[in-house]
């Protein structure tokens, strides 16, 4: 009998470890009355934490003082985490819902996109739906690199891998797509151009996953590679300078929606690289408009303006072959 009753005790007491356990995760206990009148606590989780509470590894940008979703080792805490608002919140959906929107148009909306000519073929699909796939890759792997990046470090490096990647992935589809309407009556230079994107995409594509160039002493052959990678978008520019002409090849490509498009990827990457608009008042833009939040959005953006221009090279060329 005496055992029996201590049994709840037992119970009060393994309750207690439990909730001491949790007690880093608690933000304020309030006293409530219940119907006999006796005051109770009712625990609050906490979800949000400061730069100075969170592990250093996941310390980043040191101008975003709040917001943090600290380390979960949980993946039902990050799946909760995507209905409620931290500092990772728009990063997230920012990415997120054009992802979905690209997968969607995929599948069910290509040709609600693209006016069909004549001579409008499967191929012409496969062409803007690799550019969408590009886009759906991209932005999905971003966005779950920013939603698993506060699970663990181990997580959050592999999903910091698949982002880089899926970069490599956006690169690499929007210059074959583009350069498939560009020469499009000169199989030579598009297979050429388009092999020589490919190759360094694989390249890029490797480097992004394998941990050995993610060291220190690897640091400046990986940003060489990714530099290449940039630079030889302008070898077919240059070329079809060479056989159009300037006029022709501005044309064929739509340069002036390149032109933008780079002009956009260019500036985010500025602003995350020098962390404006944060920096100079660290702590204001911890939830809303921050710099990598900014740098999203340009991204999409900028996405936009290639299938601008891939949209009018598209119709450029079926309008030169009726």
């Amino acid at each position: 009998m005496h055992i029996i009753g201590t049994y709840p005790l037992v119970l009060s007491v393994i309750s207690e470890m439990s909730a001491r356990k949790r007690m880093s995760v608690t933000e304020e206990t309030p006293l409530t009355e219940n119907a006999s009148g006796l005051k109770k606590k009712v625990v609050y989780e906490r979800r949000l934490y400061s730069w100075d509470e969170i592990p250093e590894w996941q310390k980043d940008n040191e101008h975003i003082l709040t917001g943090y979703v600290r380390e979960t080792q949980s993946w039902r805490e990050l799946f909760w985490s995507l209905f409620y608002l931290h500092n990772e919140s728009v990063n997230i959906y920012t990415h997120l819902i054009p992802a979905v929107l690209c997968f969607l148009t995929i599948v069910f909306a290509t040709n609600h996109i693209i006016y069909e000519y004549p001579t409008t073929s499967t191929v012409d699909y496969c062409v803007i739906n690799l550019f969408f796939l590009g886009c759906a890759t991209c932005l999905s792997m971003s966005s779950f690199f920013h939603c698993v990046k506060c699970h663990s470090l181990p997580v959050s490096v592999f999903g910091n891998k698949l982002d880089y990647l899926g970069i490599v992935v956006l690169i690499s589809t929007s210059m074959i797509s583009i350069l498939f309407y560009g020469f499009y009556d000169n199989s030579m230079l598009f297979y050429s151009f388009a092999g020589l994107t490919s190759f360094f995409g694989v390249v890029c594509g490797y480097v992004s996953l394998k941990s050995k160039f993610r060291t220190r002493e690897w640091r400046p052959y990986r940003a060489a590679m990714f530099v290449l990678f940039g630079i030889s978008a302008i070898l077919p520019i240059i070329a079809g300078f060479v056989v159009y002409g300037k006029d022709e090849t501005w044309q064929r490509i739509q340069m002036t929606w390149v032109i933008w498009e780079g002009a956009l990827y260019i500036f985010g990457a500025f602003l995350y690289g020098v962390r404006f608009p944060e920096r100079i008042s660290p702590g204001k833009f911890d939830i809303w408009g921050n710099s990598h939040q900014i740098f999203h959005v340009l991204v999409v953006v900028a996405a936009l303006c290639h299938l601008r221009a891939l949209l009018y090279s598209y119709d450029l060329t079926h309008q030169n072959m009726m």
